[in-house]
């Protein structure tokens, strides 16, 4: 991309179509080890706090977490923070033959971009303030004396006893997808976002997400340079109060993180696409999914009752979850792959909260599936009906092996039973939501992928995303409307053998 395509730049819509995958069009990238990007931000801390370690908590099984209402009234504890963050973002097994860190959640290349800032106003048994979360150590580092002011970020903070905020680094992204890190960056935030919200119903406490923040004020309440990290999600746990203004006594003490030992490459149209979104745009949501396809689905079918539920812990689940593609053809029951889906789409596309899932992005967002070797249901494309009780064929016959090639001709692909997608009319989301609506698609896109893993890890299937393709081809290949585009892939399905990725 040219600088005179980053200047024309206006939407978060043109930054997708500019960074599309053309087949025999992508230029050659080598990839620098000697800068690969760090693990984790280094600050000289005001004090550290070694975070507890003891897993020991809720029992919960997968299916119950997937299921379970937010609680209403709850109250987060020091031990509480400390199993929720090892839930949602910690090194789940290590790999010192290949330098790999595996993560209770996915991530693009196993880069992790996503960083996770605390901010606490109100947990007895910790100082007020805010800290920058290392998972990979196991440390909370205070790195100023006031928490951030959530009422000049949040338009109506919720009460919380402390605020979680998920920003992305685009050089950990950028160092192997270069202009198309933001979209990465996104789905990634969403896998934590999601990762997040699950791991605190694990523990019994209420959560919910917010996007739709101050980006200027919570860049400035982070002390964060927009040109190398952005912050895209804000969450809130437990019950607590938002501080009032004049609340905090001393002088805010901020402290900046140790320079990496390299200068990070920079792509300008990264800082772009993130600031097209920064206009929040307070619109109606319409009550109706704008179409995707060009056609009408050719045949209703209701989603079969299946009260099949593994008993697999959430926790063992999250510590066993690995992306795992190595899927054979082997047909999977209807009591099963009908109990997955369900697990999967109940609470994110049907019978949604708005604060525990996004309204707006959950109105703009189709998800698909490719289905084949299923038990009781022809090989074909579906959709899932908005109430989530009925799949609406689309197109009859397998199109595993096409998708395959048009993601960049990733064979293993074509073996999995179920390729999950997801689509939305990216001029639909702009115009109600403006560019800030791409945010929450994207977003929310990761959500469900989040679940999808989970739920595969409980059911015993291998699960891998995908967020490469050859964009023209993959909205071709599905008959999509102009302005429709597939943003994710998520395969899944009984698999030969756990050979593993990050």
């Amino acid at each position: 991309m040219d600088n005179s395509d980053t200047d024309q730049l206006v939407s978060a819509t043109r930054y997708h179509a500019r960074t599309c995958h053309v087949r025999h069009r992508i230029s050659p990238h080598s990839l620098d080890f000697s800068r690969y990007p760090q693990p984790f931000k280094r600050y000289e801390f005001l004090n550290e706090t070694q975070m507890v370690r003891d897993m020991a908590g809720s029992e919960l099984s997968v299916c119950d977490a997937l299921d379970r209402e937010p609680s209403d009234i709850s109250r987060v504890d020091f031990k509480k923070i400390c199993r929720i963050l090892s839930l949602c973002y910690g090194v789940t097994l290590a790999d010192r033959s290949r330098g790999i860190l595996f993560r209770s959640v996915p991530s693009a290349g196993g880069l992790y971009p996503c960083q996770l800032y605390l901010s606490v106003t109100d947990i007895p048994d910790i100082e007020t303030g805010l800290y920058y979360c290392d998972t990979v150590q196991g440390l909370l580092g205070k790195i100023n004396t006031r928490p951030l002011d959530m009422k000049k970020i949040l338009p109506a903070p919720t009460p919380a006893g402390a605020y979680l905020v998920i920003t992305g680094v685009f050089y950990h992204s950028a160092w192997k997808y270069r202009e198309r890190a933001f979209r990465y960056l996104l789905l990634d935030a969403g896998h934590l976002a999601e990762s997040v919200m699950l791991a605190a119903r694990a523990e019994d406490i209420g959560a919910g997400a917010g996007y739709d923040f101050d980006d200027q004020q919570l860049l400035k309440g982070l002390d964060l340079d927009v040109s190398c990290e952005v912050p895209l999600a804000c969450l809130f746990l437990g019950s607590g109060n938002v501080r009032e203004d004049g609340a905090d006594t001393q002088p805010s003490q901020p402290v900046r993180p140790v320079p990496e030992p390299f200068a990070p490459v920079r792509y300008e149209i990264l800082e772009k696409a993130f600031k097209t979104g920064s206009f929040v745009v307070q619109s109606r949501v319409p009550d109706e999914i704008p179409r995707v396809f060009q056609h009408r689905p050719s045949e209703i079918i209701p989603l079969p009752a299946s009260d099949f539920c593994p008993e697999v812990s959430f926790r063992n689940a999250v510590t066993n979850r690995r992306s795992r593609r190595n899927f054979s053809k082997h047909e999977l029951p209807g009591a099963v792959w009908a109990a997955f889906f369900r697990q999967i789409f109940s609470g994110i596309f049907s019978d949604h909260i708005p604060e525990e899932t996004g309204a707006a992005a959950k109105n703009f967002l189709v998800p698909a599936m490719i289905c084949q070797n299923l038990e009781g249901l022809a090989d074909g494309l579906y959709t899932l009906s908005p109430n989530g009780s009925q799949l609406e064929c689309m197109h009859s016959g397998s199109l595993a092996n096409a998708l395959a090639r048009v993601c960049l001709d990733q064979a293993w692909i074509s073996r999995a039973s179920v390729n999950f997608l997801f689509l939305a009319d990216l001029g639909a989301v702009e115009s109600a939501l403006g560019s800030r609506g791409y945010r929450h698609v994207m977003m929310h896109a990761g959500r469900a992928g989040q679940r999808i893993y989970l739920a595969a890890e409980a059911f015993d299937l291998g699960c891998c995303g995908v967020g490469a393709m050859y964009d023209t081809e993959a909205a071709e290949l599905l008959a999509l409307k102009t302005g429709s585009v597939l943003l994710y892939a998520v395969a899944a399905g009984p698999v030969k053998k756990k050979g593993t990725m990050p």
